[in-house]
């Protein structure tokens, strides 16, 4: 998709993965594949492919489809917006 792009956060450890796939399932997205993994939102035709590079802590998301009325911000920031909550550190 021109403009879609992928975006790399920083900082990601196993616990960030295991909060953010905790986090995606809870919203009723379906979760296939063991890195990379394709997330069916199944909202407004969204999916998302996120590849973890273990070694470095960066996870690379994609957006891998959307209906056409969907724009790439509007993905980006609700895909943003996860990440800072999984990014926080645990207050428990």
């Amino acid at each position: 998709m021109p403009g879609g792009g992928v975006r790399n956060y920083d900082n990601i450890g196993r616990s960030e993965i295991e909060r953010m796939l905790h986090a995606l399932t809870s919203h009723g997205f379906t979760i296939t594949g063991q890195n990379p993994w394709y997330v069916e939102t199944h909202q407004h035709g969204v999916l998302l492919k996120g590849e973890w590079d273990e070694a470095a802590s960066i996870l690379a998301l994609s957006v891998a489809g959307r209906n056409w009325y969907v724009s790439h911000t509007m993905v980006w920031d609700q895909i943003d917006s996860l990440m800072r909550e999984i990014q926080e550190p645990d207050t428990a």
